[in-house]
């Protein structure tokens, strides 16, 4: 017998196909397996499912449309789903709002501007409620006169945990005595690098230029020829002379994930091997490269900007001042980060794992594990169970309750 969810909401959740690998598929997936418990919950791929409705976990799963972005056939699967309301997870510019004409629409949406971008805070005010996924995106819809509700992206502490370093290392067959920095990142075109690929990379080399026994392992695609137009890192890498302290992870499975994949055991086993994440980047609407890594206790360096300026709870931030204000395409202001100022960041955290050798503080700690121990705890709220009770029970709970209220 089917306990019946606590909720009496309807709610069609659209984004990409909680199976893909995408961060937008991972959020999905692990919200989408625990609020089936609380509402009457339908999801729909944006990306990854054509044709047919499915069954996914005992979830209805409509596939997309023609259009990228599904806004053709989401109006009918609302209508099929008798939604109350369609919240979206995606950046909210790829949907026409004309799409939720006689539906509600909650905009799951990043802000990865400071400050927010016009057009974003245009579109959503166009929605039924927007809803914040980042501290700082929360800040911004309020500073823009909207009343978002919140409910931050999460991680499974039963995927991403600690592990001993030595022993992470050997699926990558590394040296322990090796300092490697590490980034997990998009390539993918646009103008600037929203990963700020060049300058991270410019940034390795001014770090890398005197030491033998550091590494720079990219979890991305290379774009060689310049695949999803993005930019082909190898001949920098050679124009910057560090193609031989470069490790990066197997392009056909990264660009192909039928052919393997890379499995969240695998991704587990990346974030325990690297000293540092190094995450800068011109703007993050959350970042969850950030959160993974520390959640396993590893450091990160990130830009004090956007998502990124809360979710660092232990590292090194490269400041506002240490970067270049930008205006993009989207009529909203980035940050630029100078190489010099991640490579200083770099350094800092090369130093202080190196401090480790003058033996444990007062605290009875090293800083290596005194850093470890603050990670772990920073991540800790984060956790997927803890987010579905302190955040997604309260908002669909304000959700029912405003929808049902007579107005």
């Amino acid at each position: 017998m089917t306990t019946p969810p606590t909720h009496n909401l309807r709610v069609l959740l659209a984004s990409d196909h909680p199976d893909a690998t995408s961060g937008y598929a991972v959020q999905c997936k692990l919200a989408a397996l625990r609020l089936k418990e609380h509402c009457h919950l339908a999801l729909l791929a944006t990306f990854g499912l054509h044709g047919s409705i499915q069954d996914w976990n005992g979830i209805p799963l409509f596939p997309g449309g023609a259009d990228a972005f599904a806004n053709d056939v989401i109006p009918k699967a609302a209508k099929a789903w008798q939604a109350d309301i369609v919240i979206t997870l995606k950046d909210a510019l790829v949907f026409n709002p004309a799409t939720f004409n006689g539906f509600r629409w909650a905009p799951l949406c990043p802000v990865d501007h400071d400050p927010s971008s016009p057009q974003v805070i245009e579109r959503v005010r166009q929605s039924y409620r927007p809803i914040a996924y980042a501290p700082h995106g929360f800040r911004a819809l309020r500073r823009a006169g909207l009343d978002p509700l919140y409910a931050p992206h999460a991680y499974d502490p039963k995927v991403y945990y600690p592990m001993d370093r030595a022993e992470a290392r050997k699926l990558f067959q590394l040296p322990d005595d090796l300092f490697i920095v590490g980034t997990v990142a998009v390539n993918r075109g646009g103008v600037p690098s929203r990963k700020s690929w060049v300058e991270n990379l410019e940034a390795f080399a001014m770090f890398a230029h005197d030491k033998p026994n550091v590494r720079y392992f990219l979890h991305t695609d290379l774009a060689d020829e310049g695949y999803e137009g993005g930019i082909p890192l190898r001949p920098v890498m050679a124009n910057l002379g560090i193609l031989d302290k470069v490790l990066f992870c197997d392009q056909e499975r990264y660009r192909y994930p039928h052919m393997g994949g890379f499995s969240q055991d695998y991704m587990r086993h990346y974030y325990n091997a690297v000293d540092v994440l190094n995450a800068v980047s011109v703007g993050e609407g959350f970042g969850i490269p950030v959160l993974e890594s520390q959640a396993v206790g590893t450091p990160v360096i990130v830009g004090d900007w956007c998502a990124h300026e809360d979710l660092c709870f232990a590292g090194w931030k490269v400041q506002k001042s240490e970067a270049h204000h930008f205006y993009d395409q989207q009529q909203g202001w980035v940050f630029i980060p100078q190489p010099q100022a991640i490579a200083g960041r770099m350094q800092e955290a090369y130093n202080y794992y190196n401090s480790t050798i003058d033996g444990p503080t007062l605290s009875g700690l090293t800083p290596t594990e005194i850093m470890h121990r603050r990670a772990i705890a920073g991540a800790a709220p984060y956790q997927i169970d803890t987010v579905i009770r302190d955040h997604w029970l309260p908002l669909l709970a304000e959700l029912e309750q405003d929808i049902r209220t007579p107005k």
